[in-house]
């Protein structure tokens, strides 16, 4: 009894003191180091934006090429004659 009592009041107690907890600074202090981390991420994000219009251009071309070779797939059927 004694023991779950324990394990209650931590359970109760760990996410209050969580709470109180300093929280730390998750950025570097240097003003150089918050540049370059910045910077690293507005390239990730113009990189990922790039490649997703690359993509629909890609899937663009795909859907007109197939749209051209819809009508002549007949005419390329070879026949036995």
């Amino acid at each position: 009894m004694k023991r779950i009592l324990s394990l209650l009041g931590a359970l109760l107690l760990t996410p209050a003191s969580l709470l109180a907890a300093e929280h730390p600074d998750l950025m570097p202090s240097s003003p150089y180091d918050r540049s370059l981390i910045y910077l690293n991420l507005a390239f990730f994000w113009t990189a990922l934006i790039i490649l997703i219009a690359l993509i629909r251009l890609k899937l663009r071309e795909i859907e007109r090429v197939q749209a051209m070779d819809a009508g002549q797939e007949h005419e390329k059927i070879p026949t036995l004659e």
